[in-house]
């Protein structure tokens, strides 16, 4: 009677584990109909996302009227020949070095690429530092007072 019991007792919590492992492990089901209708309703949302951008991306196209024409060559060419060229500024940072009578750098001059306004650092590297100190350039300038 025992073994009935035991065997019956095991084959119910088989029978259980797998009834279990059946319905959690298994992903739900859903009609064919219910998956359909859930698709329809998805897709005008993102069609008029879609729109929406579109429209927004026309504004930065190329405008045509915009691009030059051969008139506008032809007259660029022609100040170019006369010497009427607009000079271009340098994109990039400028530095400069001003040297004395014994070629030694004493100053430099950076001028930004952003801003264009120059500022001076002076060179120390001829004049005594402390024993610390391995900084031969001195504090920029940026702004000269002259008189």
């Amino acid at each position: 009677m025992r073994k009935t019991l035991i065997a019956l007792t095991l084959g119910c919590a088989l029978i259980a584990t797998q009834a279990l492992a059946q319905t959690v492990g298994a992903p739900p089901q859903i009609r064919e109909q219910d998956a359909r209708s859930a698709r329809q309703s998805v897709q005008p949302a993102k069609q008029s996302n879609y729109d929406r951008l579109t429209e927004r991306a026309k504004a930065y196209e190329v405008n045509p009227d915009l691009a030059p024409t051969e008139a506008d060559y032809a007259k660029a060419r022609k100040d170019r020949a006369e010497g009427r060229a607009p000079k271009k500024r340098a994109q990039g940072t400028e530095i400069e070095t001003v040297r004395d009578q014994d070629n030694r750098v004493t100053e430099y001059i950076v001028t930004p690429g952003s801003t264009h306004i120059p500022y001076t650092v002076e060179n120390r590297a001829d004049r005594p530092t402390d024993p610390g100190d391995k900084d031969t350039l001195g504090t920029p300038k940026f702004i000269n007072f002259g008189f």
